[in-house]
């Protein structure tokens, strides 16, 4: 029985991937936060401690599950705040969870998958690593973060037999609600809160998370997968026109379509 670990596992895309692969016979185990506050835990799931927000213990964490075969870093947070707002300890806090979490994770299992010549690295990303929404500069970084490192990741683990992949969701419902840092009195806050009510809007109508736990039950499954798959609502068209338009135009696009022209 292969052995699962999915970050960010009580709710969301990564619960979603953790009963599916619990259903298709893997050991799954999930972290979260605080496991004693999951008010309806899922049967099969091993819930681990873990708050990537803070430093913590990769011992402890391998410990709890020994080696495994494949690893899923889906834990994120998101924030919405013009720049010039927004203190520079919410990057961090930002980064520290969606970036150098990740990299501690990765870290934690990499000698034991390349001792045994095998495994498999899956990173949530988010479209949003190729398309730079207005006020979400935090986010978007650290996205675009992911993006670069899970594919020098995939490069340098090659010859190790050590798949590394990157998923990019795109309008998918998640339980990520991000913190609105644009104060009332800011010159931003009206376009910044008009962009959060767009996000929120969008979000009410997009796909069902399963879409990516699908995804990813069959990507784990391949011997030679892709390293970028775009998931979710028009991510694939939208990737497609963005590789046949200028950047200029792609940023008017993206400010029209949040009506921020």
């Amino acid at each position: 029985m292969e052995k699962v670990l999915i970050t960010g596992a009580s709710k969301g895309i990564g619960l979603s991937i953790a009963k599916k692969l619990i259903e298709e016979g893997y050991k799954v185990y999930g972290t979260c936060r605080n496991p004693e506050n999951v008010d309806s835990k899922i049967k099969g799931l091993h819930y681990i401690k873990l708050d990537l927000s803070k430093p913590f213990d990769a011992q402890t964490l391998y410990e709890a599950t020994g080696p495994i075969d494949i690893l899923i870093n889906n834990a994120g947070q998101s924030q919405i705040g013009a720049m010039e707002d927004t203190d520079i300890i919410n990057y961090k806090a930002l980064f520290d969870i969606n970036v150098f979490g990740l990299i501690e994770v990765c870290k934690t299992y990499l000698p034991s998958m390349r001792a045994k010549q095998k495994g498999t690295i899956l990173n949530i990303g988010s479209l949003t690593g190729k398309f730079p929404l207005p006020f979400y500069s935090a986010y978007v970084g650290s996205k675009y973060a992911v993006e670069g490192i899970t594919q020098s990741l995939r490069i340098e683990l090659e010859s190790f037999g050590i798949k590394v992949v990157l998923i990019d969701p795109n309008d998918i419902k998640t339980s990520i609600t991000p913190t609105f840092l644009c104060p009332q009195e800011s010159a931003y806050f009206e376009k910044a809160n008009k962009i959060k009510n767009k996000v929120k809007s969008k979000m009410s109508n997009a796909s069902s998370a399963d879409v990516i736990s699908q995804a990813v039950s069959k990507i784990i499954q391949l011997k030679n997968p892709k390293p970028v798959y775009n998931l979710g609502g028009n991510a694939k068209i939208l990737v497609f026109l963005k590789r046949i338009v200028s950047t200029r135009f792609l940023h008017k696009s993206i400010a029209k379509t949040y009506d921020l022209s």
